[in-house]
């Protein structure tokens, strides 16, 4: 399974959920869902959007974990 993990990028200042809703168009449903590290389908669309907020690449978002069974 593939997550987004956020948390491995530096951010430059903190910005609330609301914020990065905001800024990115993304859903704040979405980006509370991302945060808390639940699951939830994502459009590439907005790994893009996410990953360009945080000056990174989508690969440094991106973590492969096992499947729990």
């Amino acid at each position: 399974m593939i997550i987004i993990n956020i948390y491995n990028v530096k951010w430059k200042r903190k910005y609330t959920r609301k914020e990065i809703a905001e800024i990115t168009g993304i859903s704040p449903t979405t980006i509370t869902k991302i945060t808390r590290g639940e699951h939830v389908d994502v459009k590439l669309s907005t790994i893009e959007k996410l990953a360009k907020f945080l000056e990174c690449n989508v690969k440094d978002i991106l973590i492969e974990v096992p499947d729990h069974p």
